[in-house]
C-alpha cells in the first residue's frame, strides 16, 4: 500500500467512526441518520436520496471511498446538536455523571438542581471500541495501530481507575 493510499484510508476510517460516534451519541439508527441527511440537503436546496444501507456500508467499511454524501451528513449533525446535560447510550454504555442544571425562574434567579445516576461499564471489547472511536480523529501523525494499543491499555485500565475516583473526591 503506498503512503497515499494508507494516508487515504487513515482518513476514510476516521471519518467513518467519527460518523458512527456521532450517530451513536444522539441514539440515531442508521435509517434515522439517512433520513436526516436527507432533510439537511434539502434544507440547502439539494435533493438527496440516501437510505440506510449506504450509511450502514460505510460504517462497516464497505465503502473503499469517502462518499459525496458525506458533506450532507456532517450537515445532519450540525442541525441537531447533542445535549450535552443529557444521558447516551452507546455500545450498551449508559452514563450518567452528577449534572448541575441551572434553571431561570422568572424572575431570573438561579436554582440548581443536582442529579446523580450510578455508572454502567461495558465489557473490555465495547470499551475498547469506544475509545478508539474516541482515538481515531485525534492527532493525524499518531499510527492507527498506536490508536489501537491505547484504547486497548485504557478499556483495560478503566474500570478499575474510574472505582478509585471516590478517593480522590
Amino acid at each position: 500500500m503506498t503512503r497515499m493510499a494508507a494516508e487515504e484510508f487513515q482518513r476514510l476510517e476516521a471519518m467513518r467512526q467519527s460518523m458512527r460516534r456521532e450517530r451513536c451519541l444522539r441514539n440515531w439508527t442508521a435509517a434515522r441518520l439517512a433520513q436526516e441527511a436527507c432533510k439537511a440537503a434539502k434544507n440547502r436546496g439539494v435533493d438527496l436520496h440516501l437510505k440506510q444501507q449506504s450509511i450502514s456500508a460505510l460504517e462497516l467499511g464497505r465503502l473503499k471511498s469517502i462518499p459525496y454524501w458525506i458533506e450532507y451528513v456532517n450537515a445532519s449533525f450540525l442541525d441537531n446538536p447533542i445535549n450535552e446535560v443529557s444521558s447516551v447510550s452507546i455500545a450498551g454504555l449508559e452514563t450518567s455523571k452528577e449534572l448541575k442544571i441551572e434553571e431561570t425562574t422568572q424572575k431570573n434567579h438561579n436554582i440548581t438542581k443536582t442529579c446523580s445516576k450510578k455508572i454502567k461499564i461495558p465489557d473490555q471489547q465495547a470499551l475498547r471500541n469506544l475509545l478508539l472511536g474516541l482515538l481515531i480523529p485525534v492527532e493525524t501523525d499518531v499510527s492507527l495501530e498506536s490508536k489501537h494499543q491505547i484504547a486497548n491499555v485504557l478499556a483495560k485500565h478503566l474500570p478499575k481507575g474510574l472505582e478509585q475516583i471516590s478517593l480522590f473526591q
